[in-house]
């Protein structure tokens, strides 16, 4: 991308901070437009001094901050900052994961790029030669591998960890949210049990959030948003990609379990 035309298109996406006054001044532009959350990218120029203030500021307005963290660096600087949840995280040592349960930061898996996801949305749409494509198939298991990995060392870890659908590409033939649930098959895949994977997308999610008065088990005061499924996802977890019944606001919209 020509550096002349980065910084233009980066201000339609991102408040660009650099030194304390303009992350705290960063804060609270978005608390003024009534966000609910603070989401940080960050990178090798982003200081925990910066990525600190965001913290304190956001933390003020009673906001949880979020931020995209891949690398060692970058992760490194969130939990230093005091972070309320890691995005990705894909490259955290354990001894990071270590700092992360000990700091109560909730890691946010996202998986949905694994299980040759690359290869399934590019298939359909682009010719590749055989070289190609079996370069990227290499590629796919490599990475699938190494996810594999990591989702085992976040099971031993202890710590707190939701999952995320990362959903940001176009799936032909499904919208977002299909192609999102992507996420369960894969954690179970990565050697994740089924109960760790439904706790991962509902209380776990919502005690990221700071939402679990709300939302996350079926209880007694929470939202009455609710979907149902005939079979077991404990069983088999694709079970939670065919949604029978769904309940908005206590209101029934979908019931297809009467059905034959």
């Amino acid at each position: 991308l020509n550096p002349a035309l980065a910084e233009p298109i980066l201000q339609q996406e991102f408040l660009l901070i650099e030194g304390t006054d303009r992350a705290r001044a960063a804060v609270r532009q978005n608390e003024f437009q009534n966000v609910d959350v603070i989401k940080v990218t960050a990178d090798d120029n982003l200081t925990v001094p910066e990525l600190a203030a965001v913290v304190e500021e956001a933390h003020r307005q009673h906001l949880k901050v979020a931020v995209h963290a891949v690398d060692k660096t970058s992760i490194q600087t969130a939990i230093d900052a005091g972070a309320d949840s890691i995005e990705h995280g894909n490259d955290s040592s354990d001894e990071q994961l270590r700092q992360m349960r000990d700091k109560g930061i909730f890691l946010d898996l996202t998986p949905t790029a694994y299980g040759g996801f690359f290869l399934k949305i590019m298939e359909p749409t682009i010719v590749l030669s055989a070289e190609t494509r079996s370069s990227r198939v290499s590629s796919s298991a490599r990475r699938d591998k190494q996810y594999k990995d990591f989702v085992q060392r976040v099971l031993k870890s202890g710590v707190k960890f939701a999952a995320g659908s990362d959903m940001c590409w176009f799936y032909p033939g499904n919208n977002r949210g299909q192609a999102s649930t992507a996420t369960f098959a894969n954690l179970r895949d990565a050697g994740m049990p089924a109960l760790d994977v439904i706790r991962a997308i509902t209380i776990h999610a919502a005690e990221g959030l700071g939402w679990q008065d709300r939302i996350g088990t079926v209880e007694p005061g929470k939202f009455a948003d609710l979907v149902a499924v005939s079979g077991d996802p404990l069983a088999d977890i694709t079970e939670l990609e065919r949604v029978r019944f769904v309940m908005k606001d206590g209101k029934v919209v979908r019931n297809d379990l009467t059905k034959p």
